[in-house]
């Protein structure tokens, strides 16, 4: 009809065509739906002057064919309405059943359950995470020393606010040992000093070396010295024919140095058979290192006047060395008496093995513990007596020579110095004499020197030194050293004599010949020997450090015990760390213990010495709380009996299998140990197996066969008990040092803690992840013989949440380069790394080289300008703005190796409700050389690659969340 005044009723107009249902491939969701309400509603009204009640006769009257009203409040119309309503409901509920039924469109995370079971892919049921604890024995006089923490003791944390405590349980047995506690680097090393002759530059003071020990080249350093042509400070010690010296400025003397002050001089003698050599050095820094009943002393060689030349270049740190050992001694089948002298022999005196040691220690029935003691003691011998004229020297008094404060020569009457009677007819300022003659030149004697005063406590055999800028400072023995009267330089009063003595002891027949000028030398007297205390080692332990020596000998640490690393960072002042370490191997020499690690890249971090704690009292330990539950009666004659755990979720460990976990399950039937397995098909009629099904709220149920695939349950009362562990997931990631609180005390242990953060746990699998991983087992079959299969394997491992395989060419050898980062975004937990390296190498060609290493991660910064439509709040537009830029290139949505463009970012930002326009103002790489302005077009993000001569993992490049910025564009 075209009639206006029916047009309302709308009844005339017909059915208007549906869209067709059409879905592209690769779409997130499908569209399913018949129709919705509005069409439903459309359709009925148009058809109603059409229908009929039985069948269709076009020439039988139709009933409602004079029905012209369309208005809501008709009955009819009302009817149609509620009709479509429903239609609409069921077409919803239609579409969302198809949805489900596809793996890449499902959003409910039970249908991805049952969708990946179909084709025998189960959701990942999560790994717990996993962390080494240190535990610290009591060492108080009295307490045992020893203490053993058995498999599975629970250890529960102090929670942080708002958070629920986690129990982590120990992994094995330890024996801990009170010496393991903290063990510590070798601090120091024997103050063996002499003087060392360079180009007739006397001025050098060294440390003697075992030669090799230092690496060449190393500053300060001369090699290969015949030690009969040193003269040394301490001629007591015992040294090699052969050694290495190395330059040093600085010294450590015993508490009573305290008095020594910056500018004072300091007398080294060094004795070689009968010679003697003497070296003065002053004295630049003064630090009395009370704590340590040290004082140390920073030296400077004095200038030469008669030569004056750059004075040479010393060392103020010792370094540590280089380890090396000659050869391995072995275990003496013959008795070997426990005394001092085979001990220094036999033990001391060689470089053992732990493993021969041990045999050593065994087969002769020594004890370790006297063992150890022995040979502490052994490093530190009663002092025995020394040369008493060598050795370092400070000075009790600091004085001029009588004289030296002379009226001036001219000033004095004349009467004193013309005429035949002038007691001074030699002007001594012209002349200007030395100290060992009188005004007028004439040579003193006996006596060969006075100083302007008396000095107390000089005794024979003491040294002196003269200082004076014009001549190099001398050395001199004292023979004789008595008060006087003096009269001469127009004063008069009390001096005191000196008399030196020659190189035999006797008294010098004639004055020095050096020419010390009455005026400007001053006397150093009162020697006072010091002693020198050992050179700490001031070299941090480096990181890539594989040897680490020990200050004492360590005994009964095994091959593979892991070892916690705790102490300050030398390279970033403020800041500790720790690590755990591998033991590889002990070695024990000259006394001392030395560690060498397992792994060859060394340590990961550089240690202050003096700070580094080595905690050799190391237990891995994992989430998870043990149960013991009984599950309930067996009924022989039920098929297929099930029983689900009332714990939820059951802990499963990370393992070097297909699966990438392993269940803490343990099921007993009748005392006896079923096995469980992923399915029951195959399994034989009177095999002692159930398979296990988690859901989607993490309860984990037991099937139990049917007599042919599987035995079925014996008939009893309550015998079936279970033992498992619950607790898993990113909760178990507890901080370091959180790990505080055993449950049960055991006999000796003083405290308990994690130096690290617990890692390597994962969430039960989410939908993303398992849409992705799920069809991975009909792609690899569990086996890896492509570069995508290496991909695909680790990136559906548990623990792991980045992967990508690249095929690298190192060295002209292809090899297969696996980057991968861990599911919370760092680098993997060690052991989940290292089980996917075995789980790799057991599914892969022998034959093909691959590697594993943690992905690099890069950050970007971006800066960009926004046109906002006033009818938005400004605020929540760049908060959503950034919300969206983060999330887009946050850990979860990026891939390895995937650039960032400038165009994505600004397509992104475009989609955020309220923006009108984008300038995008900065897209830079954040961190990486020196920061600079404008929007690169591309960051590419590279894949592992051949680089600076290694193996370069492949990269991440996120969105640094402190280097956003998002401003509203003013006009």
């Amino acid at each position: 009809m075209s009639d206006d005044t029916l047009a309302g009723c709308h009844c005339c107009e017909g059915q208007q065509p549906r869209e067709p249902i059409y879905n592209a491939p690769g779409l997130p969701a499908l569209a399913w739906r018949v129709d919705t309400q509005p069409g439903f509603h459309q359709r009925m009204l148009a058809g109603l002057p059409l229908w009929h009640p039985g069948e269709p006769d076009p020439s039988a009257p139709r009933p409602l064919a004079a029905l012209g009203t369309r208005e809501t409040d008709d009955a009819t119309v009302a009817l149609v309405d509620a009709a479509a309503c429903m239609a609409d409901v069921l077409s919803f509920y239609q579409e969302r059943i198809a949805n489900e039924g596809f793996l890449r469109t499902a959003t409910e995370r039970r249908s991805v359950l049952e969708l990946a079971r179909a084709v025998g892919y189960e959701l990942r049921p999560g790994v717990a995470a996993g962390v080494h604890l240190v535990f610290t024995v009591e060492d108080a006089p009295g307490a045992p020393g020893v203490c053993t923490i058995a498999a599975g003791t629970p250890i529960q944390s102090v929670p942080p606010q708002d958070k629920l405590p986690q129990v982590f349980e120990t992994s094995e047995e330890l024996l801990a040992r009170a010496e393991w506690n903290a063990l510590r680097p070798r601090l120091a090393r024997p103050a063996d000093m002499a003087l060392l002759d360079v180009a007739g530059d006397s001025r050098r003071l060294v440390l003697l070396l075992p030669q090799g020990s230092m690496p060449s080249g190393t500053d300060g350093l001369h090699p290969g010295l015949a030690s009969g042509d040193l003269y040394r400070l301490d001629p007591g010690l015992p040294v090699d024919a052969t050694v290495d010296a190395l330059e040093v400025a600085r010294v450590y003397l015993g508490a009573d140095a305290n008095t020594i002050q910056a500018g004072d001089l300091l007398l080294f003698v060094g004795k070689n058979g009968a010679a003697l050599r003497q070296m003065v050095l002053r004295a630049t820094e003064v630090e009395d290192e009370k704590a340590l009943q040290r004082v140390r002393i920073g030296l400077e060689p004095l200038p030469d006047p008669v030569a004056p030349a750059a004075p040479p270049r010393l060392q103020w740190h010792v370094p540590v060395g280089v380890l090396s050992f000659g050869n391995f001694a072995q275990a003496q089948l013959e008795s070997v008496s426990f005394t001092s002298g085979n001990i220094a022999n036999t033990i001391s005196g060689h470089a053992w093995q732990e493993s021969e040691l041990q045999a050593m220690v065994t087969i002769q029935g020594w004890s370790s513990l006297q063992l150890v003691q022995a040979v502490a003691a052994s490093l530190h011998p009663p002092a025995t007596p020394v040369a008493p004229e060598a050795g370092a020297f400070s000075f009790g008094a600091r004085l001029g020579f009588f004289g030296n404060n002379a009226p001036q020569w001219n000033s004095l009457p004349a009467s004193n110095t013309k005429g035949s009677a002038a007691y001074y007819p030699t002007n001594w300022d012209s002349t200007n004499p030395s100290v060992w003659t009188d005004s007028q030149g004439a040579a003193l004697t006996p006596q060969h020197a006075y100083l302007e005063r008396p000095v107390p406590g000089l005794v024979p055999g003491s040294w002196v030194v003269l200082d004076s800028p014009s001549v190099n400072a001398g050395t001199y023995a004292l023979y004789d050293a008595r008060e006087a009267a003096r009269a001469d330089y127009g004063l008069s009063g009390r001096a005191m004599a000196l008399r030196m003595a020659g190189s035999d002891g006797k008294p010098l027949p004639a004055p020095p010949a050096e020419a010390f000028k009455f005026r400007d030398t001053t006397a150093h007297v009162a020697s006072r020997r010091q002693p020198l205390v050992d050179l700490p080692i001031e070299a941090p332990v480096a990181a890539g450090t594989v040897r680490v020596e020990l200050s004492t000998m360590v005994l009964g640490l095994a091959r593979g015990k892991p070892l916690a690393f705790v102490g300050p960072r030398s390279d970033i002042p403020g800041v500790d760390a720790a690590e755990i370490a591998v033991l590889d191997d002990v070695v024990h020499a000259n006394g001392r213990s030395t560690l060498v690690l397992k792994d060859k890249n060394g340590l990961q971090f550089s240690y202050v010495r003096e700070g580094l704690r080595i905690h050799a009292n190391v237990v891995a330990a994992t989430h998870g709380e043990s149960v013991q539950e009984v599950l309930g009666n067996g009924n022989a004659a039920q098929a297929f009996q099930q029983f689900t755990l009332r714990r939820p979720p059951t802990t499963h460990l990370s393992a070097a299998s297909a699966a990438g976990a392993q269940s803490t399950l343990a099921l007993r039937v009748n005392g006896l140990l079923w096995s469980e397995r992923p399915s029951l098909y195959g399994a034989g009629p009177d095999e002692h197996v159930f398979a296990t099904r988690i859901d989607n709220e993490a309860r984990m149920s037991l099937l139990f066969g049917d007599g042919r695939q599987g035995a079925r349950l014996p008939t009893g009362q309550m015998n079936l008990r279970a033992s498992y562990r619950t607790g898993l997931g990113r909760d178990g990631e507890v901080a370091a040092g959180t790990l505080t609180m055993p449950r049960a005390m055991p006999l000796g242990l003083r405290s308990v803690t994690n130096p690290l953060p617990a890692g390597g746990a994962q969430d039960p699998e989410k939908l993303e992840d398992a849409r992705r991983n799920a069809p991975l087992t009909l792609l690899a079959f569990e086996r890896v013989v492509s570069l995508p299969d290496y991909q695909d394997y680790a990136r559906a491992f548990p623990g792991i949440g980045k992967a990508r395989a690249d095929l690298v060419s190192a060295g002209g050898a292809l090899r297969v380069l696996v980057s991968v980062l861990g599911a919370t975004g760092g680098a993997p937990d060690g052991e989940v790394l290292g089980n996917l390296r075995k789980a790799i190498a057991d599914q892969s060609d022998p034959s093909q080289q691959f590697e594993l290493a943690a992905a690099a991660l890069r950050y970007f910064r971006c800066s960009a300008s926004l046109v906002i439509d006033p009818q938005y709040e400004t605020d929540a537009v760049l908060a959503d703005g950034r919300a969206q830029l983060l999330q887009a290139y946050g850990f979860d949505a990026r891939d390895l190796a995937q650039p960032v463009t400038a165009a994505a970012v600004q397509a992104l930002l475009h989609q955020v409700p309220g923006v009108v326009a984008v300038e995008l103002q900065m897209l830079q790489p954040y961190g990486e050389g020196a920061a600079s302005d404008g929007a690169l077009q591309v960051l590419p993000a590279f894949g592992a690659r051949w680089d600076a001569g290694a193996m370069q993992p492949a990269e991440l490049l996120l969105i640094n969340p402190a280097a956003v910025q998002l401003l509203e564009a003013k006009p």
